[in-house]
């Protein structure tokens, strides 16, 4: 339980898939995308607002 709260806490944090797949010991990348995706997905998604407010922001500048 520790372990993937660790993880989970190092992806929210920003850290990238393959230096968490190193830190855990993952032969393949896959198991730590896999294992951590819906962590992943909300990260994604944060991430995601966070450049279409960049781009409303450079929009509106235009305008």
């Amino acid at each position: 339980m520790l372990r993937h709260t660790f993880a989970t806490r190092c992806i929210e944090s920003g850290m990238s898939a393959v230096v968490l797949q190193k830190i855990l010991g993952h032969k393949d990348i896959e198991t730590t995308l896999n294992t951590y995706t819906s962590v992943f997905n909300k990260f994604k998604e944060d991430e995601l607002k966070k450049a279409e407010e960049y781009f409303d922001s450079i929009n509106s500048q235009l305008h």
